[in-house]
């Protein structure tokens, strides 16, 4: 685990600026936190710093056809840069229970009265302020009748805040892939409120403080649910002295040190050429968690250029294409 003092200490020291016997000031610490945390936001804009994909379940409403994502959106969980990718779970989810959620290191224990869980069920979790206790678990252990657990990936504050609710994953649902369309494809759609009981593209524009995702066709029913595979991004840090776990991923925390040590040199009168390694370094740590992180993916047909393709094939979207 590291905390963003720690971090800055480090990268204060590889440049100069901290002596091993000194400390920053509050001022200084504040202010390198917020270069740090703008370090990380940009890291998101860049491909292969995400390490992982996490899959998360939504209901969908009758007859709603856009929905906003992001905290305190329609969708609560953070907003995504982009939507890796998306599916049509049929009648998956159970009727959602209310709930309560403590915490222990990494362990969540969900209190629900005859929940009926058994060791390896899923549930998705909704409705916690504390967005990390949300999203699809997996049932690690049934300690009670009335209680069962689960592995975080972070820290969250216990107990849990919120209207929080437990909906039981039904036992093998299914789940269809659909299509998530560019913003050409989703301009070349004629009849954007169609309706449909299944949708069969997902739009995402990723607008601000909220991103807007659009479900074509518009599902005239309830019974089914969205399925989402959104980046595993780390928003910040809070403050100098809570404790992350992403920075703990394998080369992060050098990553992070290093290249905050370039971006804090100049502010604080310090030459980066009387410290050549620190450059090189930077580039190498992060280069080398592009690297680990970079992901076998399909290669994707954009739906647009089928409008305009001369050999024969045709756009149902536009009603045109082919000979």
């Amino acid at each position: 685990m590291a905390t963003a003092l720690s971090i800055i200490n480090g990268a204060a020291g590889l440049v100069g600026i901290l002596a091993a016997d000194e400390t920053l000031t509050a001022a200084d610490a504040q202010d390198m936190r917020r270069r740090l945390n703008n370090m990380v936001s940009s890291w998101r804009t860049q491909f292969g710093t995400v390490p992982a994909i996490q899959r998360y379940i939504f209901p969908i409403v009758s007859n709603k056809q856009t929905y906003t994502i992001g905290p305190g959106g329609d969708f609560d969980v953070p907003r995504p840069m982009w939507i890796d990718g998306a599916g049509l779970l049929l009648q998956g989810l159970d009727a959602a229970v209310s709930v309560t959620i403590t915490r222990s290191e990494y362990i969540a224990t969900v209190t629900q009265v005859g929940h009926g869980y058994a060791v390896g069920d899923e549930t998705v979790i909704a409705g916690a302020d504390q967005l990390d206790y949300n999203g699809v678990q997996t049932v690690e252990s049934v300690p009670t009748a009335d209680t069962f657990t689960y592995v975080l990936d972070g820290t969250p504050a216990s107990p849990a805040t919120g209207t929080i609710t437990a909906s039981p994953v039904q036992e093998q649902p299914v789940e269809i892939p659909r299509t998530i369309i560019t913003d050409d494809g989703y301009q070349s759609i004629q009849i954007k409120g169609l309706p449909n009981a299944q949708f069969t593209n997902v739009y995402y524009n990723p607008t601000f403080p909220f991103g807007t995702i659009v479900l074509w066709p518009r599902p005239n029913t309830a019974i089914n649910q969205l399925v989402l595979y959104l980046p595993l991004e780390f928003g910040g840090f809070a403050d100098l002295t809570t404790n992350y776990d992403y920075p703990d991923m394998p080369g992060y925390t050098e990553a992070m040190e290093y290249n905050l040590a370039v971006r804090i040199a100049a502010p604080w009168g310090r030459k980066l050429s009387e410290y050549p390694e620190v450059p090189g370094l930077a580039r190498e740590s992060l280069g080398l968690i592009k690297r680990a992180n970079n992901r076998l993916v399909d290669v994707p047909t954009d739906a647009s250029l089928l409008a305009w393709n001369r050999r024969g094939q045709y756009n149902i979207n536009t009603g045109t294409g082919g000979y």
